[in-house]
C-alpha cells in the first residue's frame, strides 16, 4: 500500500471518529432536552474576513476574538436566527482537541487493536479532555452564553424547581471559584492517560 492511500485511509478514518464523537455528544443533549439538533453553522467562518482585517491591523487585538469564536456550533433553535434551547459550541481549542482526539484513534486504530486496559486508558483519556474544553448553552438555565458542561449541568440541576433535596444554588456558589481549576485538572488527567496508552502501544510494539 502507497504512503498517499495509507494517508488517505487515515485521514478518513480520522474525519470518521471526529463525526462519532460529536455524534455522541449531540445524542447526550437529545436525550437531555428532547430536541434534535436543526442548525448547523461556523461562526469563525461567518466572521473571517473581518478577523482577517483585525489581524492585519492589531493581531494582539484579533487574537482573544479568534479565541471566542466557535469554529463549529450545532444546536437546536425554535425559529431560524433566534437564540439556541441547545447549542454545543466547538471554541478553537475543542475543536483542536477533538481533531487530536480523532487522530489518535485513527492511528491506535491503524496499527492494530490493542489490550483492554490500552483501550480503556484511550477512551477514558479522550473522555476527560473532551469534557474538560467542552462549552454548551441550555436556554432554561444559560441564557448568558455558552459554558463548560458542568457549570451548566449544575446550573441546569439549581433551575430544575424538582430538585429540592440540595440546594444547588448554594453548591455552585461554592464552586464556581474553582471551576477552571477543575477545567485544567480534568484535561491534564486525560492527557496523562492518553499519554499513557500510547506508551503502552509504544512497549508493546518494542517487545514484538
Amino acid at each position: 500500500m502507497s504512503l498517499r492511500s495509507e494517508v488517505a485511509r487515515a485521514g478518513l478514518l480520522a474525519v470518521l471518529v471526529f463525526a462519532g464523537l460529536t455524534a455522541v455528544e449531540v445524542m447526550l443533549l437529545v436525550i437531555s432536552t428532547g430536541y434534535l439538533p436543526n442548525a448547523v453553522t461556523a461562526p469563525i467562518v461567518e466572521q473571517f474576513a473581518f478577523l482577517v482585517t483585525l489581524w492585519n491591523s492589531n493581531p494582539s487585538a484579533a487574537l482573544p476574538l479568534i479565541a471566542q469564536q466557535p469554529m463549529l456550533l450545532i444546536a437546536h433553535s425554535a425559529s431560524p436566527g433566534g437564540v439556541p434551547i441547545w447549542g454545543i459550541y466547538y471554541f478553537p481549542l475543542s475543536f483542536l482537541v477533538h481533531v487530536a482526539l480523532a487522530l489518535l484513534a485513527a492511528w491506535s486504530w491503524r496499527r492494530g487493536a490493542g489490550h483492554r486496559r490500552e483501550l480503556g486508558l484511550l477512551v477514558a483519556g479522550g473522555v476527560a479532555l473532551a469534557f474538560a474544553v467542552s462549552a454548551i448553552r441550555l436556554s432554561s438555565c444559560c441564557t448568558g452564553g455558552p459554558r463548560w458542561v458542568l457549570e451548566v449541568w449544575l446550573l441546569a440541576l439549581a433551575f430544575d424547581p424538582t430538585r429540592t433535596l440540595l440546594d444547588w444554588s448554594a453548591v455552585i456558589v461554592s464552586l464556581e471559584p474553582f471551576f477552571p481549576s477543575m477545567q485544567l485538572a480534568i484535561g491534564l488527567t486525560g492527557i496523562a492517560l492518553l499519554m499513557a496508552a500510547v506508551w503502552r502501544r509504544h512497549q508493546a510494539s518494542q517487545a514484538k
